[in-house]
């Protein structure tokens, strides 16, 4: 008698595998692949919903989020972990976009998204993760005394907007105060944001002279007066006056879609009202219950 000890043995699937292509090879038809065998090993990271401030209603028409008001995240594990403590995405600023990718169950490019659902995210990933509870450190604005403060994440809520101004075509018309322009301005993405930022670096570094509001308003406004025009936009929002830049830019903070991150704290030592709005860094994912 044989010892067979030891032997490897082939697998049933791999067995039926092969039958199939040799079947395959004989009658030149390609034989019916056999059915996905559910899978039973493996742990199955849960997950939960986030309501997204914007509501998915002023995405543009194709994007994956249009008109979808939450969306589907996995919890952090040590994956996440690793990419919270990768220092050169902090140094590259993409840290937090790194993370939404990461457990966002739907595919869609992090730069599409509008940077007050992403707010809504990485609340979400915070509180599943780390607790409800986040303690920060600040400063009071009347006596300077430093204080700690803890808000419950679960407590922050949408910034309210009125969805009546906004277009069919996601965009919001107002009329400038003083030079009585009519305006059509969208809301900016991340991908808006960082070249507004990568604009004003780079006039930075070749000693040009550089104005952050301006750049932002060339990329948000849409049409002056029903022009889209883009050198009448460029020009128009680099001269524009004070009132109606201010105007504008209080305007389009009414229409942004975000989490509310407004805190409200009592000095102990002079008994001043803080106000202000609560810190959101790389520090944010810090344990601190």
């Amino acid at each position: 008698m044989r010892n067979n000890e030891g032997r490897t043995q082939i697998p049933p699937e791999l067995l039926e595998q092969f039958m199939k292509q040799q079947e395959e090879k004989v009658t030149g038809a390609p034989a019916p692949a056999p059915p996905m065998a559910a899978t039973t090993m493996g742990y199955q990271v849960p997950t939960d919903y986030v309501n997204l401030p914007s509501e998915g209603r002023l995405y543009p028409d194709g994007h994956p989020w249009k008109n979808k008001d939450k969306v589907e995240v996995r919890y952090m594990t040590t994956k996440e972990e690793d990419i919270l403590a990768n220092q050169n995405y902090a140094k590259a600023g993409v840290l937090f976009d790194k993370l939404i990718d990461s457990i966002l169950v739907d595919r869609v490019a992090v730069d599409s998204i509008l940077p007050g659902d992403k707010n809504a995210i990485i609340i979400n990933a915070r509180k599943n993760s780390y607790g409800e509870n986040y303690t920060f450190a600040s400063i009071c604005e009347n006596c300077f005394a430093d204080f700690e403060h803890t808000i419950n994440l679960s407590n922050l809520s949408s910034v309210e907007f009125d969805m009546s101004k906004v277009s069919q075509n996601n965009t919001c018309i107002v009329e400038l105060p003083v030079s009585k322009k009519i305006i059509e301005f969208r809301i900016a993405t991340s991908q808006d944001l960082k070249k507004v930022a990568q604009q004003v670096e780079t006039r930075k570094k070749h000693g040009l002279e550089v104005s952050e509001t301006s750049e932002l308003h060339r990329v948000m406004i849409v049409s002056i007066d029903g022009s889209d025009n883009s050198n009448l936009i460029s020009s128009f929002a680099s001269q524009m006056l004070v009132r109606d830049s201010r105007f504008l830019r209080k305007q389009y903070e009414k229409m942004k879609p975000d989490v509310d991150f407004t805190f409200v704290h009592n000095c102990t030592e002079c008994g001043h009202k803080n106000k202000g709005g609560v810190p959101v860094g790389t520090n944010f994912f810090w344990f601190n219950d």
